[in-house]
């Protein structure tokens, strides 16, 4: 029982750090991926920034679903090993599948809110 409730702690803790980490990389690491010709043209800021929102948002998803996988592979460990489960990969999916709904509805919100 206490491994099923810290599994439920350490799985809210990375909920909140995946998605301040997804946020960072947004804001700071992403434009290290994303070509500078989509923010620019001739040393001006480009009027139309559409192409940049897109990849941006796209670049974020992606980072979204590489720490899902991370996550569910961890979290299948954890059940198997240390809550011994009677089906860790069914727990760790659904685990898995409601992070990435949180994460990606966030993604989603706050993009919504910052074109507005």
């Amino acid at each position: 029982m206490m491994s099923y409730i810290i599994y439920g702690i350490y799985n809210f803790i990375f909920q909140i750090a995946a998605i301040g980490f997804l946020f960072y990389a947004n804001t700071y690491l992403n434009d290290f991926i994303i070509p500078n010709s989509l923010r620019w043209q001739n040393g001006r800021l480009r009027e139309d920034l559409t192409a940049l929102a897109v990849a941006q948002v796209v670049v974020l998803i992606l980072e979204a679903l590489l720490l899902m996988l991370l996550f569910y592979f961890f979290n299948k460990w954890y059940l198997s090993n240390v809550a011994n489960a009677r089906n860790p990969e069914k727990i760790a999916f659904l685990t898995a599948t409601v992070f990435a709904v949180i994460t990606i509805a966030v993604i989603i919100i706050t993009t919504y809110l910052n074109f507005r």
